[in-house]
């Protein structure tokens, strides 16, 4: 190193703020002849910065010491070798992480939004960091890597990274042993906008922390988009520096819930149109699949997989996918027969079906379409609560043990004779399932 600059970096450490010393002068590298003092940054953010608001500091730092050198500041050439030792680290985007292939819905609609206007905006980020968080197999990935893809379709020129953590600890700890810590941060730096899965795997993980958190902040002042996901409000995650913590909140973060019934039909009937899986699932059956897989995304994926290796295996035609057959299935993965639920519930979600009120289904009307709902609600509620028919009749304005019993024989009769009728029984009870 250059002796002059040596003394310079000296001065200078008391001259700027430690933050911004660590960040941008010390990755300055110094080579000194008689007459000049070049100052190589690593890259042309860099350089950049250090033009911007550091010129005037550095300069009267080496006038301090040596009135005669001329100032250069400029890049490093690229060492050789460096872009090969690098490109084992970089891990591609899915083709199908994109927002085209994302069913939105209640669940996902916020971050949808948020992760899709962060995609078209990289160059002046809205929201940094951003991250998703949620419980395993939600779609995080994916409406992560959807915003990679589409930046990059705005932007082709653009830098886009995708590391899970595990691997950028893996990257971190072979750099340490091979002596190559800066030519992987340097690659991390060079990022338009960097996703990182799973940021909560960083915690207990010392020297890695320590090295994302200066490549983090890197990033964060040269204006460059970063995105996360993690399994819990970051705020939550122990064992990590509350200096990263800090920065975490710093950007927006929000959640993706598990999805809601509709959405996990129109999941599975995306799915089971894509090319290789192509089954053909009616909507009723898709609503019954996803009345019984309720956890997340990956778990309607694997039922959806193996009823495809079902009727593949046994030769069935595939436009004859019934609810029988999902069941023979997909034995193993469905749920018994919900009992118990309260006719509180039953009245609500009824009511809520066909657009009325709790309190027409005990109204005296005698309106077609309110005696519908309130026979629907009554057949339901004596199937599914194992009250006797007087304590049921009570909940509805007080009607007799033969009025309910009535009720409970026309739906059954009408669900056996009318396809709509059916669908709705089977709708109602598959949200009551739900609640």
């Amino acid at each position: 190193m250059s002796k002059t600059w040596e003394k310079c970096l000296t001065t200078l450490r008391d001259t700027v703020d430690l933050h911004t010393f660590s960040l941008w002068i010390r990755p300055l590298k110094a080579l000194e002849d008689p007459i000049t003092l070049s100052l190589l940054a690593p890259n042309t953010s860099v350089l950049d910065y250090v033009n911007g608001n550091l010129k005037k500091e550095i300069k009267a730092a080496i006038a301090q010491h040596s009135k005669n050198l001329e100032v250069y500041i400029g890049v490093s050439p690229q060492k050789k070798g460096t872009v090969q030792s690098i490109k084992q680290h970089k891990t591609p985007l899915f083709a199908d992480y994109t927002f085209d292939n994302l069913v939105l819905g209640g669940a996902n609609q916020i971050a949808y939004g948020a992760a899709q206007q962060i995609a078209e905006n990289i160059k002046n980020p809205l929201y940094n960091p951003f991250i998703i968080y949620g419980n395993s197999g939600l779609g995080k990935t994916h409406l992560m890597q959807a915003a990679g893809h589409l930046a990059k379709e705005k932007d082709p020129s653009i830098k886009v990274l995708y590391v899970p953590l595990m691997d950028f600890v893996k990257n971190i700890t072979s750099s340490l042993r091979h002596n190559t810590i800066e030519d992987i941060k340097l690659y991390y730096q060079s990022a338009d906008l960097l996703l990182v899965d799973d940021i909560h795997f960083i915690a207990k993980k010392d020297k890695s922390q320590e090295e994302f958190f200066h490549i983090f902040n890197f990033l964060f002042s040269t204006k460059k988009q970063i995105i996360f996901t993690c399994d819990q409000p970051p705020k939550n995650i122990k064992n990590v520096e509350e200096r990263l913590k800090t920065r975490f909140s710093q950007g927006l973060t929000l959640e993706i819930s598990p999805p809601e019934l509709e959405m996990r039909a129109a999941i599975l009937l995306k799915k089971a149109n894509n090319k290789k899986i192509n089954i053909n699932l009616t909507e009723d059956i898709a609503l019954f699949i996803a009345g019984h897989i309720t956890s997340n995304v990956r778990d309607l994926e694997g039922a959806l997989l193996k009823l495809k290796a079902y009727v593949d295996f046994s030769k069935i035609d595939h436009s004859f996918i019934s609810k029988d057959l999902v069941e023979s299935a997909l034995g193993d993965l469905i749920k018994p027969p919900i009992k118990n639920i309260d006719i509180n519930d039953i009245q609500k979600e009824t009511a809520k079906h066909y657009a009325f009120t709790v309190s027409d289904l005990s109204s005296k009307s005698r309106k077609q379409h309110t005696v519908l709902a309130r026979q629907m609600a009554i057949a339901i509620a004596h199937e599914l609560t194992g009250l006797s028919l007087t304590n049921i009749g009570k909940h509805f304005g007080n009607r007799d043990h033969s009025t309910v019993l009535h009720s409970v024989d026309k739906i059954k009769k009408r669900v056996e004779e009318e396809a709509e009728i059916k669908s709705d029984y089977e709708l109602i009870k598959l949200k009551l399932a739900n609640l």
